[in-house]
């Protein structure tokens, strides 16, 4: 498992929270934040840090059969 990041926001007006769900390295959480605070001064931002496990390998993905038996793409009409 790795430590990575993402960015926690409260509305400042009317008390609202949440958290993003994009991972980053810190520095790269600590200069997104800097910016959106400073774009966005009625929400604050700040960096909350999360255990992500690794990710498996990505499998390939198995494309489906074409719908017509000599597997040829299907027609389009033009209307």
């Amino acid at each position: 498992m790795s430590n990575k990041y993402v960015i926690r926001w409260k509305s400042k007006m009317n008390g609202r929270t949440g958290q993003g769900t994009k991972f980053f390295e810190r520095e790269e959480a600590d200069r997104l934040v800097e910016e959106l605070n400073r774009e966005y001064p009625q929400i604050h931002h700040e960096i909350a840090e999360v255990e992500v496990e690794e990710l498996p390998q990505e499998q390939p993905v198995e494309q489906a059969p074409l719908s017509n038996e000599t597997n040829e793409a299907p027609l389009l009409s033009i209307a």
